[in-house]
């Protein structure tokens, strides 16, 4: 067994290829889309709490896009946002109608897939911190997020202050942004009875069956060479 693990990871030397994270920044909101077009959309606007998602008294549907990113197939996009309401204690504001949607578009606009948190009424304050993750389909190399608060109105708005983007990707195991040979290695390790914390045991489970085996190296394999 130790014999045909080392040959798979030489093996799959030659695969290694880089899946690369999103790329576009937090920190600068240059080229995002705000479907208001009465607001300049800039960072200082987004990271100042003024740029408002919900649905205005015309019909229109404000709503909030990244700029085009590379992706790859299995990876999860994980975001971590920060949502501020001024009218949480109004008489006014409704809950139900609070309800954060992330959207994953392809390179024609389409929607293939979205995740929506929908929160408990007696957990909102002013300022909330909400996780969301979506998983890019098989296939799909580029790739927008767009944020919409679909139910909320003028009443129930939501306005994002602080959107944070972080990514874990299927099969990164080592967590160094990639998934490559160096992934397949510490699997080989793992299953050789080398110690790991529970975190990475955790990630080198890729197929998510329980155990760590030869499974999850080939299911490595297949997001490299995806």
């Amino acid at each position: 067994m130790k014999r045909f693990l080392q040959l798979l990871s030489a093996m799959t030397l030659a695969l290694a290829l880089q899946a690369q994270v999103p790329q576009f920044s937090y920190v600068d909101y240059d080229y995002w889309i705000y479907s208001n077009p009465n607001i300049e959309l800039n960072s200082d606007n987004i990271m100042n709490n003024k740029i408002v998602l919900y649905t205005t008294s015309t019909g229109l549907q404000l709503t909030l896009t990244s700029p085009q990113f590379n992706c790859v197939g299995g990876q999860t996009i994980s975001m971590n946002v920060k949502w501020i309401t001024d009218q949480w204690k109004s008489s006014t504001f409704v809950a139900s109608k609070v309800a954060l949607t992330a959207a994953l578009l392809n390179e024609q606009g389409v929607t293939v897939d979205s995740v929506t948190y929908n929160p408990v009424a007696s957990e909102i304050s002013r300022t909330n911190f909400w996780d969301l993750s979506i998983t890019v389909p098989r296939g799909m190399k580029k790739a927008r997020l767009r944020f919409a608060s679909w139910k909320a109105d003028v009443n129930s708005n939501g306005a994002v202050n602080t959107i944070v983007m972080t990514t874990s990707l299927k099969g990164d195991v080592n967590l160094d942004g990639e998934v490559n040979v160096a992934d397949i290695n510490a699997i080989v390790d793992i299953i050789q009875g080398g110690t790991a914390a529970d975190s990475v045991i955790q990630r080198a489970d890729v197929n998510g069956d329980g155990e760590i085996t030869v499974s999850d190296i080939n299911s490595v394999i297949d997001v490299i060479i995806n």
